[in-house]
């Protein structure tokens, strides 16, 4: 039931897309997302980065903070089909066409933003489209997750689970090597949380990871560098 109305939500969205402003394209699938969709919560870049998942993603957070840390709004970008749809930011709101076009550059109130040129236009949709590839690709199955769902692995429970998370975690930080101390790790079939060693190329670093686990999906993988957790390889 959950995914029939989730579909009569964006199908509504999808058919009234020519008359229906933007923002409220923008909300009527948050709501269809939010009932009907599983969520995902990936770190990069420093970040905690949500998304809401039919196989692919159709909605990704990204929070915003100045300097000082401080969250300062939030970046969405809109998928249909797998296929970039728009993005809404704190004061401008952009959609694209079927091809990966922009077509339009609203201002935070829905209206055409002004003193935009044919360069401008270029320039942010090869930003935008990059971002959104970025973004997305955070959320694709690992190698780990792809062969455990074609039940090519024995593993079972936390040994799945421990397997899983590793992976994942190099797969988003271009990391080689995972190792942990085993008082500092509490690992079980659902996942793992404590601390543990990366080795990426410019050596070891020290991280404090979280990591969820359902079936052979990892839902949640985020972290934060321990300080003074940089090492030479």
């Amino acid at each position: 039931m959950r995914k029939i109305l989730l579909a009569g939500a964006l199908g509504l969205c999808s058919l009234s897309a020519l008359a229906t402003p933007l923002a409220q394209q923008f909300t009527l699938m948050e709501k269809g997302a939010e009932y009907g969709l599983d969520t995902r919560l990936m770190s990069h870049d420093g970040v905690d980065i949500q998304a809401w998942v039919d196989g692919v993603p159709v909605i990704i957070a990204v929070p915003i903070r100045d300097e000082g840390g401080r969250l300062v709004g939030e970046s969405r970008y809109y998928f249909k089909g797998g296929k970039l749809f728009g993005v809404k930011e704190p004061a401008a709101q952009f959609a694209f066409d079927d091809s990966g076009k922009l077509t339009q550059w609203l201002d935070e109130q829905g209206r055409p933003a002004e003193f935009v040129s044919k360069m401008s236009m270029a320039q942010r949709e090869t930003w935008l489209t990059r971002r959104a590839a970025e973004l997305s690709a955070l959320f694709a199955p690992s190698p780990a997750e792809q062969k455990a769902e074609r039940g090519g692995v024995k593993l079972k429970g936390a040994e799945l689970a421990h397997w899983l998370c590793n992976d994942k975690l190099m797969a988003l930080t271009g990391g080689d090597k995972v190792t942990f101390e085993q008082d500092r790790l509490k690992t079980g079939a659902e996942g793992m949380k404590g601390e543990v060693s990366l080795r990426r190329e410019a050596g070891w670093q020290d991280l404090s990871l979280r990591c969820e686990v359902q079936g052979s999906r990892v839902t949640r993988l985020t972290w934060q560098p321990l300080p003074g957790a940089n090492k030479p390889r």
